[in-house]
């Protein structure tokens, strides 16, 4: 048992009554447990964490998970071997680990994405708990100052740093291309060709088509660039008719919740034939809050439907061979 791991079960024992004592009824330790985060690099030791087999834990932040590492974590055990296996999707602010080996106790390290645009690494400290005394939610909190302890507010000559960089069309055709490149591959080799980039956030939504009467419109990838906030979307588009459709480029829209954006650039033929089947390429800017994995839908309006035979050979009387 670790130095740690004694200190905590000496801590415990010290809530039962002393022999002779008149007994007082004890609730079991908090699995609930609030931390404040000190300043940046104020940090002397991990945070120490107590965990079980038995449950997995839920860890709070006060911003949003750029990335983690540690040796002895995995986020597929039935793929790559682990003491621990680790839930976590990055710009969310929960994450969920849960040992899978009894006595686990490695040292996680979650790096996270600050107000202000920088990134902060907070160690995390997983060490085996007494049985009953497992943290089951550790919740991480910022010290926010008191009102009359604020500094005096001035007035800067330039403009805060922006925390993204603007989308640019080099950027936005860049988007396009990583999801034209997966478009051809399987649902492995997209997520491999995301994780390559650690500012890419893919998510894979459900193929199931969206019916608008001539035709159907099925989600295929949805893909996040972090460093400018754009949104990639890939669609197959299906003509559900006998006749050509023609569609307005200007009509696209994407639908997430309550929220409703205009797609400016998009890579679509444009026509479609009887029958025929074409992917589309949409890229969304200007989105913030907007993540790959949200519920979208999309939607686009017909220009056109005319016939895919427009001349027709007819018999005159009189004239037949």
């Amino acid at each position: 048992m670790t130095t740690r791991v004694k200190l905590l079960a000496v801590a415990l024992s010290a809530l039962l009554p002393l022999e002779g004592a008149i007994p007082i009824e004890v609730g079991p330790p908090p699995s609930i447990v609030r931390i404040t985060l000190p300043p940046d690099g104020g940090e002397a030791r991990p945070f120490t964490v107590p965990t079980a087999p038995e449950d997995t834990l839920e860890m709070d932040f006060p911003w949003p998970v750029e990335d983690w590492a540690g040796r002895g974590f995995t986020p597929d055990p039935e793929k790559y071997a682990g003491d621990f296996v680790v839930e976590a999707s990055r710009g969310r602010t929960r994450m969920f680990v849960t040992p899978v080996s009894e006595n686990a106790h490695r040292v996680l390290h979650v790096v996270l994405m600050t107000a202000d645009g920088h990134s902060r690494s907070v160690p995390i400290e997983l060490v085996p708990a007494p049985p009953g005394s497992a943290w089951h939610t550790v919740v991480f909190v910022v010290d926010t100052p008191a009102a009359h302890e604020r500094g005096a507010v001035s007035l800067e000559s330039k403009a805060p740093r922006a925390r993204l960089r603007g989308a640019s069309p080099e950027s936005e055709i860049g988007l396009i291309g990583t999801l034209r490149l997966m478009l051809n591959s399987t649902a492995k080799d997209a997520l491999q060709v995301a994780a390559a980039n650690p500012k890419l956030e893919l998510a894979i939504p459900e193929a199931k088509p969206r019916s608008f009467g001539d035709f159907t419109i099925t989600n295929r990838y949805a893909l996040r660039d972090a460093t400018t906030g754009s949104l990639g979307l890939c669609l197959s588009i299906s003509n559900q008719t006998a006749r050509r459709l023609v569609f307005d480029p200007e009509s696209w829209l994407v639908r997430a919740g309550s929220r409703v954006f205009a797609v400016r650039t998009i890579d679509f033929q444009d026509e479609l034939g009887p029958g025929e089947t074409a992917a589309a390429f949409l890229v969304v800017t200007e989105a913030p809050g907007l993540l790959a994995d949200n519920a979208f839908e999309v939607s686009a309006v017909l220009a056109a439907s005319v016939s895919a035979r427009p001349v027709s050979r007819l018999a005159v009387g009189g004239l037949e061979p």
